[in-house]
């Protein structure tokens, strides 16, 4: 959910434009606080920033009102927004949410998996021949020549990536060292080569499987860190919002072009979809609710 969360205000635009006064008026558009709460709430987990959608009712409301109604109804949609935020129903649905997207992952192969994998790969070696494993065990024996000359490289290799390269020559020279050892046995015990290769080639897939478990767990759990304490994502949201609704021309020209609106200065058709938005939206709303984010942001602090 990293920069996942859409600002608050872009909803409370859509309620400005209705006029919802967050009273019994609600029924009069056909919809109830718990029908706003569920909307904020699927708002909330939208996978990034966006404008939100305007029917063509919406927008007639809109044309309809007031730059001064407007305003009104964006405070009173911020104030519904924040005491919905500060709620223990928020709170608690949020942290459930977040726990249930990212759990503790495991990061080891289960017992029977690892059977599965050791029986899957004596299965595959059956075929072996004694004449065709001959040139592939040589290749990997000669790799140690390799391996011991990169080591001579390691104290030029950047401190950060030192580890890894070390660990890469390790699992290289052992590697090799495996296959010396079990050399002998295609002249002399077939049958026990498949047996120790099988179980190499296990190792090293049990090993690889565990790696990547460990990297989605960390990965994970830096997720969840990220985005446990809704305050701090709030704040981040909030920080984008003003961000991206600042420096807005409201004065700015558009002109037809192939039947579509353009801004006659063309830079500003590289803005966001929000800066986009506030200026449809005018002055007042806008700047209205760049008042309440910013008051807000204050409070979070």
């Amino acid at each position: 959910m990293k920069n996942k969360i859409i600002p608050f205000f872009l909803y409370a635009f859509c309620i400005a434009f209705l006029n919802f006064t967050f009273s019994d008026e609600f029924e009069e558009y056909g919809i109830s606080q718990k029908d706003i709460q569920n909307r904020l709430w699927n708002v909330l987990q939208a996978p990034s920033v966006s404008v939100p959608y305007l029917g063509s009712s919406v927008k007639s409301a809109c044309r309809s009102l007031a730059p001064e109604a407007q305003a009104t109804a964006i405070k009173k949609a911020g104030a519904f927004v924040k005491t919905y935020f500060n709620s223990e129903d928020f709170q608690k649905r949020y942290a459930d949410a977040i726990s249930k997207k990212y759990p503790k992952l495991e990061t080891t192969v289960s017992e029977q998996r690892k059977a599965e994998i050791r029986a899957n790969r004596l299965k595959g070696v059956q075929g072996l021949q004694a004449k065709d494993m001959e040139p592939v065990v040589d290749i990997q024996i000669q790799s140690a020549e390799t391996f011991v000359g990169m080591e001579s490289m390691l104290s030029s290799i950047p401190a950060e990536q030192r580890a890894d390269f070390k660990k890469q020559i390790e699992d290289g020279k052992r590697n090799a060292a495996f296959f010396k050892k079990i050399k002998p046995l295609l002249k002399t015990n077939m049958e026990e080569f498949k047996k120790q290769y099988a179980e190499y080639l296990a190792a090293d897939e049990i090993r690889q499987s565990e790696q990547t478990l460990a990297r989605n767990a960390k990965s994970n759990a830096d997720e969840y860190e990220k985005l446990k304490d809704p305050k701090k994502v709030l704040t981040a949201r909030l920080t984008d919002f003003l961000n991206q609704s600042k420096g807005v021309d409201f004065a700015a020209q558009t002109k037809e072009m192939n039947g579509r609106k353009k801004f006659v200065n063309a830079a500003y058709e590289g803005k966001s979809d929000v800066w986009k938005f506030c200026y449809r939206m005018g002055a007042t709303p806008t700047n209205t609710a760049r008042a309440f984010a910013q008051q807000w942001l204050t409070e979070l602090k």
